[in-house]
């Protein structure tokens, strides 16, 4: 049986400009071709993902930090946010005045403050309107968050309570990582329900599609990759990858730019 090669999407397939290189572009059809899987496994939302990148076919989407899962199209795996656990995370976030939003499967959802208050902050990291309106095009306004059913997983920056605090302030309920969309700051993270991320949804995906986890390999580039690096035989941090991801990974790649996915296919015998 071939591989299963996870691979986060922003920062590892693809640049912060939403492009990927046409080296990974071939090389991931040519390990899927040679009988290997290839898995999305990002901190997107499904909804989220560029569709000429779900138009790849890919074996499989891990979406949301690991509160969704697919195999072959087939959902196999949902988890949505606990009424407690949206509580408690509002309460910390209103208290330390952060603009923030919602992740489901269909959309984003945010106040309309926090949706105004997104947009700028995602403008004021440079990147492309074209990433901005992928993410914000579908987004609803919702000011009772906390009631909703369907949050995968919540977003906020520029938090007056730095993300470490908030970690430990939600501990009970949630995991709390900096955000995956710059280098690692203390104003900015991403919250999820407490043991959901990146390695429970290759977890879930390995066992429904019956591959070992002897038979995997993850590349990834950023905070809420640490667990996913560590949960494959073999993790690869891409060159552009913060410093501790690069240290603590198996193999350390080129950037995304200098077609790193593409070298490591390679330096691995794969292509």
């Amino acid at each position: 049986m071939g591989k299963a090669l996870f691979f986060d999407i922003d920062g590892t397939l693809v640049n912060f400009q939403g492009k990927m290189p046409d080296s990974a572009r071939d090389a991931l059809k040519k390990v899927q071709a040679a009988g290997h899987k290839i898995v999305l496994c990002s901190g997107r939302s499904k909804c989220q993902i560029y569709p000429w990148l779900t138009d790849m076919r890919f074996d499989g989407i891990i979406c949301a930090t690991g509160a969704y899962a697919e195999c072959n199209g087939r959902i196999i795996y949902e988890h949505h946010m606990e009424e407690a656990a949206l509580v408690a995370a509002r309460n910390v976030l209103e208290r330390a005045r952060a603009c923030y939003c919602a992740q489901t499967l269909k959309g984003i959802v945010a106040t309309a403050e926090g949706k105004k208050r997104m947009i700028c902050r995602f403008r004021a990291m440079g990147l492309s309107e074209d990433m901005i309106s992928q993410v914000w095009k579908d987004a609803q306004v919702d000011e009772r968050l906390e009631q909703r059913s369907d949050i995968e997983k919540l977003l906020f920056h520029e938090s007056a309570i730095p993300v470490g605090l908030i970690r430990e302030e939600l501990a009970k309920h949630c995991d709390v990582t900096e955000s995956s969309f710059e280098r690692p700051v203390d104003d900015a993270g991403e919250i999820t329900s407490r043991g959901i991320n990146k390695a429970s949804g290759m977890k879930k995906y390995i066992e429904y599609a019956g591959i070992m986890r002897e038979d995997t390999i993850a590349f990834g580039d950023g905070p809420n990759d640490f667990d996913m690096l560590e949960y494959a035989k073999v993790g690869v941090a891409m060159g552009n990858g913060i410093g501790p991801l690069k240290k603590m990974a198996d193999y350390v790649t080129a950037a995304v730019d200098d077609d790193g996915i593409a070298s490591a296919l390679h330096a691995f015998g794969l292509l």
